[in-house]
């Protein structure tokens, strides 16, 4: 089977690859195609190869990954090893990254230098001879794969080499599910090669073992999402907003559409009220500011002004990795991709501000949501009832309080899973890799 694997892989890479490097900038092309090529440049990185230490490779393949994957990184380099590497698919993954955590190749953007240091790279393509490449640059002695990212060829070539492959925060969701047990008969082979599997609760770790993982290794041991280390500050410019504040985090296409003229209804009965809109992808930037201005709203991207805030109505968070901390500006704060089928968003962001949170009726990404709900931590409607939500909620100072606290009670109630990822790895390296 995994020939069949790597000939399709080979082909659907054929196909994708001149697009994913031109797409993007001509300062990044290099050493992307190079690290994608498992041409690593780690020689250029203090202690990337001291075997003195176990050498721990974690993938993290975006933003949200990495987010959760900072506490996890931070333990590690404190407490088992100095020498961690880690991967991410996504331009903007490596940037977060950079921003939380010194890094090399260093940013050269940044002139503070916190503790950390983690050698930062992009993760080969899932083919032998570029995975070996890279391998053989890291020489890892345990590889994690962070909320389920599954590499066959990665998996394989580690197992090949005696290393453990750990699966850490990992989910299984509904549409993922579905795919993977159609072709069960390879993921059980996949997932043999799996040392153990960590898994964010029942659900998550009752979908892997029936899609072929040995429920043996498979372990519950919660979301490391309820263990970000969470901003303790609003940027001066949102706190200085002279009304209330929405704020709506990592909107998909087709939610502005759903967004805009609810705000607009609402900018009737709230003068005041500003909206601070997300994107979740940079490339739609440009697009939303087009929306925003076709429904005759002034717009002013974040990325245009530093600590003078123009008089506006909309504010388009076209910047990295600040969203978090936007968050604590907002008197009631919405969760983009629920408003359309794209799985809903982190709603522990919002949580640990103690601001109340409403959703759309597509959290499935998130099975946490359903014990917000429940417990009067969260709101979900569908966009019909958006605006009288909304509405009640900018309203009633109480019942945002009441919400809010609510939300920040189970934020701290489930904590956690970092001390128990760290004793798993911890154990891993000791009985397995004897360090």
């Amino acid at each position: 089977m995994m020939f069949l694997y790597n000939a399709l892989y080979a082909g659907a890479l054929g196909l994708l690859l001149p697009f994913e490097y031109f797409k993007r900038p001509v300062s990044l092309r290099k050493r992307w195609l190079a690290d994608r090529c498992g041409y690593l440049t780690l020689s250029d990185c203090d202690g990337a190869t001291d075997k003195a230490h176990p050498v721990v490779w974690l993938h993290a393949v975006s933003v949200g990954e990495v987010i959760s994957a900072t506490p996890l990184i931070k333990r590690i380099l404190k407490d088992v090893t100095p020498n961690v590497v880690l991967s991410t698919v996504t331009d903007t993954g490596q940037a977060v990254a950079r921003q939380r955590l010194k890094t090399c190749p260093p940013d050269v953007n940044r002139n503070d230098v916190s503790q950390d240091s983690v050698k930062l790279v992009y993760i080969p393509f899932d083919l032998p001879h570029m995975v070996r490449r890279a391998v053989s640059s890291i020489r890892p002695d345990i590889f994690i794969s962070m909320e389920t990212e599954i590499w066959p060829e990665i998996f394989h070539t580690m197992h090949t080499n005696n290393t453990p492959v750990v699966i850490l925060n990992g989910r299984i969701s509904s549409k993922s599910y579905k795919g993977y047990k159609k072709i069960r008969f390879f993921m059980k082979e996949v997932l043999s090669v799996v040392t153990f599997l960590g898994m964010q609760n029942e659900i998550y770790a009752e979908r892997i073992i029936d899609i072929g993982a040995d429920e043996r290794r498979v372990k519950v041991i919660g979301n490391l999402k309820y263990d970000i280390e969470p901003p303790t500050v609003v940027p001066q410019w949102a706190e200085r907003l002279p009304g209330p504040v929405i704020v709506v985090g990592s909107t998909h296409e087709g939610e502005e559409e759903i967004i805009l003229p609810v705000y607009k209804r609402l900018k009737e009965q709230f003068p005041t009220l500003t909206l601070i809109l997300a994107p979740r992808h940079p490339q739609r930037f440009d697009e939303v500011e087009r929306s925003i201005k076709r429904a005759g709203l002034r717009c002013f991207r974040r990325s245009f002004f530093t600590q003078t805030l123009p008089q506006t109505e909309v504010i388009l968070l076209d910047t990295i990795g600040e969203l978090a901390s936007v968050y604590g500006a907002g008197e009631v704060c919405m969760m983009g991709g629920s408003f359309v089928a794209k799985g809903g968003h982190n709603l522990l962001e919002p949580a640990a501000w103690a601001r109340p949170i409403i959703c759309g009726p597509y959290m499935d990404n998130f099975p946490m949501t359903g014990e917000f709900i429940e417990k009067g931590a969260a709101i979900s409607v569908n966009a019909y009832g958006l605006y009288d939500s909304l509405k009640e909620l900018l309203s009633d100072e109480a019942l945002r309080q009441r919400i809010g606290s609510a939300a920040k009670d189970i934020y701290k109630k489930n904590s956690g899973a970092l001390v128990r990822s760290v004793a798993e790895i911890e154990k891993i390296l000791r009985d397995v890799v004897k360090y």
